[in-house]
C-alpha cells in the first residue's frame, strides 16, 4: 500500500473518532472523559466525544454529540449588562418562545460555587417534561453568558442533564 494511501486511510480513520472543534477555541483534554473548551470570554467543561461548533456573530456556540443534533449544550456570550435578572429573563424568553413553543417556569436566583450570581429556568414542552433548560450567569462585573441544553430524548435525561450541570459548575467567564 502506498504511503499516501496509508495517511489517507489513517486520517479518515481519526476523524471519525476525533469529533471536529471550531477554531475559534481551544479544547483541553481532561482525563475522566471531558475537555475544556476555553475561549477569549469563557471556559466550561463538556463531553469529550461532542462537537464544539464556531460561535456565531451574534456570540452563541453549540456543542452537540457527535452523529445527534437535536440534543445540545449551548453557550451565549453577552457582554457586560446592566439588566436586572427579570430583564434578562423576559429577554431570554422573547427569542427562546420564538425559537420553540413552550411554557417557561419562574426564574430561580442563586449563587454558583465559583462565585458568579446565577438565574436559572427551564421550559416546558408539550408533556410537561423540561426539554430545555438554562442558566444565565453573571460576575460580579457584569460579564454575562448564558448556558442551556435541549435534552431531545426523556430518556436521556439524567445524563444529559449531569453533562448540563457539569458545564454550569465550571464555567468561568472573562478568561
Amino acid at each position: 500500500m502506498p504511503f499516501f494511501s496509508l495517511l489517507t486511510m489513517t486520517s479518515l480513520a481519526l476523524q471519525q473518532i476525533t469529533p471536529a472543534h471550531a477554531p475559534d477555541a481551544k479544547v483541553e483534554l481532561l482525563k475522566d472523559g471531558f475537555v475544556k473548551v476555553k475561549t477569549s470570554g469563557y471556559t466550561v467543561e463538556v463531553p469529550k466525544e461532542w462537537t464544539v461548533g464556531s460561535q456565531t456573530p451574534w456570540g452563541a456556540r453549540s456543542i452537540t454529540p457527535k452523529d445527534e443534533h437535536k440534543t445540545e449544550l449551548g453557550v451565549m456570550t453577552a457582554g457586560v449588562t446592566t439588566s436586572t435578572w427579570d430583564e434578562l429573563y423576559k429577554t431570554s424568553l422573547f427569542f427562546i418562545l420564538n425559537q420553540e413553543k413552550g411554557k417557561a417556569t419562574p426564574f430561580k436566583l442563586s449563587k454558583t460555587a465559583t462565585g458568579y450570581d446565577a438565574c436559572s429556568f427551564q421550559v416546558l414542552d408539550a408533556s410537561g417534561f423540561a426539554k430545555r433548560r438554562y442558566v444565565l450567569l453573571k460576575s460580579p462585573k457584569g460579564e454575562a453568558i448564558a448556558l442551556s441544553v435541549i435534552i431531545a430524548d426523556p430518556k436521556q435525561e439524567k445524563q444529559i442533564a449531569g453533562y448540563f450541570d457539569r458545564m454550569v459548575k465550571t464555567a468561568h467567564i472573562g478568561v
